[in-house]
């Protein structure tokens, strides 16, 4: 697939709890958003069959896509390697290219208008937060800071005073009344037809991500959860 505006593909985005996916046939997007509470793995194939289905394409249909794009975070360790596991799998069974981008990339270059910067802040647990800063232009996104987790206290030499701010449920309590609270936006996520338009595009200009370079884009070790033996 040389040409990213011709062929099918894939757009995959599992980085929040509400994850998403998207297909490109024919010239149009179709998009749509999984189940809030769903587990990823088990909605992932059929909400894209179901989109198959919408494009007028036929059962084999998947079987014919020639580029998968997928969100690498940062965002839930799970719900990352669900969506790059599937991601590898449809490369593989399809023989399509690959194209990783950054959630949060995805996530500003959706809600972000041309000529736009945003400061995004994003919940990561443990007192920690994801930040970081781009300009949008007309068809990408700018990196002024790429993702870094910093401590709660820090938060306030993170954006400048002129930034849109992109937080999460959880980040926008921790900014209401402040200075920063008419700037935020609380409304946007990263959404899968932003990680598919943004990978087309830099797939035709840099190319493939190749499968073994394909890593979820964490920010702190993951420590998994125990649960407490009932005596």
């Amino acid at each position: 697939m040389n040409d990213a505006s011709s062929g099918i593909a894939v757009g995959l985005e599992t980085s929040q709890r509400a994850g998403s996916v998207a297909l490109w046939a024919g010239g149009v997007v179709h998009a749509r958003s999984l189940a809030r509470e769903s587990a990823h793995a088990s909605d992932l194939l059929p909400a894209l069959d179901a989109l198959r289905a919408t494009a007028g394409l036929g059962a084999a249909g998947l079987r014919t896509c020639e580029l998968v794009c997928v969100g690498v975070g940062p965002g839930s360790y799970t719900g990352l390697r669900v969506g790059l596991a599937t991601a590898i799998g449809l490369a593989r069974g399809t023989g399509a290219a690959l194209r990783a981008v950054p959630s949060v990339e995805a996530l500003a270059f959706g809600g972000l208008e041309p000529g736009e910067t945003a400061t995004v802040v994003l919940d990561v647990r443990a007192g920690r937060y994801a930040c970081a800063r781009y300009t949008r232009s007309a068809t990408d996104v700018d990196v002024l800071s790429a993702p870094h987790a910093v401590p709660a206290e820090e938060l306030a030499q993170v954006w400048n005073a002129t930034d849109v701010i992109f937080v999460d449920e959880r980040t926008r309590a921790l900014l209401a009344n402040t200075d920063h609270e008419e700037h935020i936006r609380g409304d946007v996520t990263a959404r899968a037809e932003h990680v598919l338009e943004l990978g087309r595009a830099r797939f035709a200009t840099h190319g493939a991500t190749p499968q073994d370079a394909l890593e979820p884009l964490y920010l702190m070790e993951f420590t998994p959860r125990t649960r407490a033996r009932r005596p």
